[in-house]
């Protein structure tokens, strides 16, 4: 688990969560009033009561019908996020790799069925360059892993370039044989930034600007280096992991600088151009776009395609990719059959963007298995903080057709209520979250820091135990599991 540094305190959490929306354009014939009127209110709810910080806009065929932002850019001068807000897109940004790579797929400088090492000859790790192809890097099949854990103990200002991250990925070595395995990689997304400046001859992030982000309109997004004023900027703000009731912001833990793994930074505006620009075929022709964009590998209920995600909710294609980080969670959902396009950016917890990511699901398409699996999840958690474990459990045993429950729901929710000092509550949600999931070592992880919390000090050696059977290399625990025996 990531430590970060407090840097503000709890009385700024409630300037977050009491900041008035910013408006505009809301209204529009092509959606019926009444499910324009429930999301808003239903996110003027959620700013007020449980801190929901960033933009939501929902264009219809074009043209914003909903456009709103809540909460705070900067919490510590009280500035608040503006519907021209740049948030960090995290790996949203995989899409735009994605375009890159399939604008020179057309142009014929490269083919999906090249290996690394046509284009990267001189890459240090020979499997990746003798086995791994484009296309298994597209579609994280690559067997590559991710560099945030090597990056954690880095000089982060040190990685400004593409080539800059080689040290952390050349010497890793495959987790299974290329094209065997999905497993998500944002290594393998370095490689294709390294790959499109071979094919190029442009960095990274000169093609990016010229090819796609110039043609799309796309004038506020950018990789900006974090040690530079730039104007509007949304600062992304979590709880504090080791102190409840406070808060801190997440400059210390992202990178420096965002690159072909995602980590720029964009509006709510230019992500709707974005999707304009890919839709009318301005970056792409219809054949490769069609390609890019439809799944090709199982990812959850979805399927991952090309640097682009595919699901069906309620008969309607729904393509786009989500981002997450420390303080940043975001979404862009382009529903083509319907013509909408959604985007929803934010700089807090993630929970808040589960909830919205559901309200604009529902009513848009309206009720699916996603958006019934969070609520339900939600009330089992309410259930268990309300009235206890058994209350909850007894619940889920006496439905058994209920809706799939999501882990990460109950994690947070376990977490928060651990921020919120309601340790007992804590419990009795991670214990339901081991009902619900017994193989998840992270269900065990929280019951452990929950207990150790509480002092109990038996039940937190059992829990991390039990975690560390599944997470044999957590040092961390390992030292603190320690620690309680002793």
């Amino acid at each position: 688990m990531i430590r970060i540094p407090h840097l503000l305190v709890a009385v700024l959490l409630s300037m977050m969560m009491t900041a008035t929306p910013a408006r505009a354009t809301d209204t529009a014939p092509d959606i019926a009033p009444g499910p324009v009127d429930l999301m808003r209110a239903d996110l003027d709810t959620l700013a007020k009561t449980d801190g929901l910080s960033g933009v939501v806009l929902i264009a219809k065929n074009g043209t914003p019908i909903f456009d709103q932002a809540y909460g705070f850019a900067n919490l510590a001068d009280h500035i608040p996020n503006r519907i021209d807000t740049k948030f960090n897109m995290a790996s949203m940004g995989k899409m735009i790799t994605a375009v890159a790579i399939m604008q020179l797929v057309e142009s014929g400088k490269v083919s999906l069925n090249d290996k690394v090492g046509k284009h990267l000859p001189g890459f240090p790790n020979q499997a990746v360059r003798e086995q791994v192809t484009i296309e298994q890097l597209l579609t994280h099949r690559s067997g590559m892993g991710n560099f945030w854990e090597v990056l954690a103990d880095k000089a982060k200002e040190r990685f400004v370039t593409v080539s800059d991250y080689i040290p952390l990925i050349a010497d890793q070595p495959l987790a299974s044989a290329p094209g065997a395995r999905f497993a998500y990689s944002n290594n393998g997304y370095i490689i294709l930034g390294l790959i499109i400046e071979a094919a190029s001859g442009q960095s990274y992030f000169d093609y990016v600007r010229q090819h796609i982000y110039m043609p799309a309109g796309m004038t506020d997004t950018d990789a900006y280096e974090l040690d530079q004023p730039v104007p509007n900027l949304a600062i992304g703000y979590t709880r504090d992991a080791v102190r409840p009731g406070r808060i801190s912001s997440n400059i210390f833990v992202n990178a420096f600088k965002g690159g072909p793994a995602g980590g720029s930074f964009t509006t709510a505006r230019d992500l709707l151009r974005f999707s304009t620009a890919l839709l009318g075929h301005k970056l792409l022709n219809k054949m490769t776009t069609e390609l890019m964009t439809s799944g090709k590998v199982d990812y959850g209920d979805r399927r991952y395609g090309y640097g682009f995600i595919e699901e069906i909710a309620n008969g309607h294609r729904v393509i786009g990719h989500g981002g997450g980080h420390i303080g940043i969670a975001d979404e862009l959902m382009i529903f083509p059959d319907l013509g909408y396009v959604a985007v929803i950016l934010t700089n807090g917890d993630v929970d808040n963007f589960w909830d919205v990511r559901a309200l604009v699901k529902r009513d848009l398409v309206g009720a699916s298995a996603d958006t019934e699996s969070l609520a339900y999840t939600k009330a089992l958690v309410e259930t268990a903080r309300s009235s206890g474990y058994e209350a909850a459990a007894k619940r889920l045993a006496s439905d058994p057709a209920h809706p799939a429950l999501r882990s990460g729901v109950l994690e947070q929710a376990g977490y928060k209520l651990l921020w919120q000092s309601q340790v007992d509550a804590a419990i009795g949600v991670f214990r339901l979250y081991i009902t619900a999931s017994p193989d998840d070592a992270y269900a065990f992880l929280g019951l452990g820091t929950a207990n150790a919390r509480a002092g109990n000090k038996a039940e937190a050696i059992r829990a991390w135990r039990r975690y560390l059977a599944l997470e044999p290399d957590d040092a961390e625990i390992k030292t603190k599991l320690a620690a309680l025996i002793r």
